[in-house]
Parts: structure tokens; sequence; C-alpha cells
């Protein structure tokens, strides 16, 4: 094939406007990431607890961000949402075992050493 065939390919074109469309999903998408870290942030510096459905709305997004960076470096040929299901989103999580951690005062922890 020549490059003025490839040129002529409706296929090569299509991927460059998703390409363009997802990278400037991408960029909002950065955005959105940092709003959720500064909250979670926020809310274990008042609560000492992680909210637990922000963390799972966190690991999906994170698992969107990587289809559309696997997507527009040619890694994968899977348009990701809304061309495909919503990572996560079809999938059981195993359930996460919360642990909570006792603050010790210093007397608390001479006592138990001895």
């Amino acid at each position: 094939m020549d490059i003025k065939e490839n040129a002529k390919d409706k296929d090569v074109w299509t991927r460059g406007l998703f390409i363009l469309i997802y990278g400037v999903i991408f960029y909002f998408l950065f955005a959105l990431i940092w709003l959720v870290v500064i909250f979670q942030f926020i809310m274990k510096l008042i609560t000492t607890e992680l909210n637990e459905q922000l963390l799972n709305f966190s690991d999906s997004l994170n698992q969107y961000v990587s289809q559309i960076l696997l997507y527009i470096t040619f890694k994968s040929e899977e348009r990701p949402f809304p061309f495909s299901p919503w990572p996560g989103s079809n999938e059981k999580k195993p359930a996460t075992k919360k642990t909570t951690k006792k603050k010790v005062t210093k007397k608390e922890a001479d006592e138990e050493t001895k």
C-alpha cells in the first residue's frame, strides 16, 4: 500500500477522530482524578477513614483511563466506554476486609512491652 491509499482509508480517519475525542475525555478525567484525590485526602484528615464508594469509583475510573490510553496508543483495538461497558460494571468485586488501627498512646505502648 502506498501513502495515497492509506490517506483514503476511512478506518484510519475514524481512528484519528476517536483519538482526538478520547484525548479530550482523558484531559477532563485527569482533573476529575485530582478532585477525587483531594476529597479522599480531606476525608482521611477529618474522619481517619476513606470513602468506600469513592474508592470503588476511583478504581473503575483508573481502569477507564487505562483503557483510553491503550486505545489511543494503538495497544488495543477495543474502544472504551461508551462503546464498551464501563470498567468494573460487569464483574463482582471481592469483599475487602476493613481493618481499623487503634491509636495507642506512648504509655500503653510502654506497658505492652513490659
